[in-house]
């Protein structure tokens, strides 16, 4: 065999084997590295677009509303009205019970007058004069009950500081602590509103 034969042989040996070596280390290098990882990317879903609703839909929606804003003008439009016929009355009753308050001192001075006849010695003349007063004070008492005041009922019941006002106390035998014994002026009231409590003496 030639040299030269021998050199290509020798060569082409050579260069198997670099080939071997090469396709050997990128095997080792391909096993040691690590595998990146693959991304999905999700699909966007996008949502159904909601159906318009029909022209008798809307048509339905706006009455409902419409109705609802009628009625709440007329509940509120009713408040107002039972709110100022309540303010109408109310004042109404406070200037009767104005009115009303300085005639509840001529009752008191009535009742004085009476009381005098009474504890003094009069003729036939001054019984005449008594019997007048009286019916004077009865008619008065009329006029006064007619235009709505009331006396405050007193006589043996509880003391209550609604209606009542103590000027003073003392014992009475058979009557319980806290009850009204005497009046010492009488109290009227208007309706639920008190002009004048009654002065009274309770028991201790």
């Amino acid at each position: 065999m030639s040299e030269s034969r021998k050199e290509e042989l020798e060569n082409e040996k050579a260069s198997k084997q670099d080939a071997k070596m090469a396709a050997e280390e990128g095997a080792a290098e391909s096993d040691g590295r690590e595998e990146e990882p693959v991304t999905v990317e999700a699909e966007a879903i996008e949502p159904e677009p909601e159906p318009e609703p029909s022209r008798e839909e809307q048509l339905t929606l706006e009455r409902d509303q419409f109705k609802d804003k009628w009625m709440r003008a007329v509940a509120e439009t009713d408040n107002v009205r039972k709110r100022s016929r309540r303010d109408v009355q109310d004042a109404r009753r406070f200037a009767q019970a104005e009115t009303l308050r300085p005639f509840l001192e001529v009752y008191d001075n009535f009742e004085r007058a009476l009381q005098s006849l009474n504890e003094a010695e009069v003729d036939g003349q001054g019984h005449s004069v008594r019997e007048g007063v009286e019916l004077i004070f009865q008619r008065f008492q009329a006029a006064l009950k007619e235009r709505g005041a009331e006396l405050i009922l007193v006589d043996g019941c509880e003391f209550d500081p609604n209606v009542h006002e103590a000027v003073g106390s003392m014992p009475r035998e058979g009557v319980e602590p806290g009850h009204v014994i005497e009046v010492a002026q009488q109290g009227f009231k208007f309706g639920d509103m008190v002009l004048r409590p009654a002065r009274v003496i309770v028991s201790s």
